[in-house]
């Protein structure tokens, strides 16, 4: 993800402007993947403001369902209805 997903200019932007981004590394932060379930690299998880857990991605994505998925985080369609459904309004 790292070279064909966050290195799009696009994708960068959307992320520094609209999340507050956190890596860690899984061999020495054992707490904080044992409390986020990360079981494989990469895992991408969306906290609300307060900590709580949205939806975690495990796995490579690619830059468009990305941006898919940024986008309906940040406009808080999780809330309403499913990715698809987010999805299939775009079309």
């Amino acid at each position: 993800m790292e070279a064909e997903t966050f290195s799009r200019p696009e994708i960068a932007k959307f992320l520094t402007d609209h999340f507050i981004l956190i890596r860690t590394n899984i061999d020495k932060e054992r707490k904080i993947s044992d409390n986020y379930f990360v079981r494989s690299l990469p895992t991408s998880w969306f906290l609300e403001p307060d900590g709580s857990k949205i939806t975690n991605i495990p796995g490579y994505v690619d830059p468009e369902t990305f941006s898919l998925i940024l986008n309906y985080i940040v406009s808080e369609s999780y809330k309403k209805m499913t990715l698809k459904e987010f999805r299939d309004s775009k079309k």
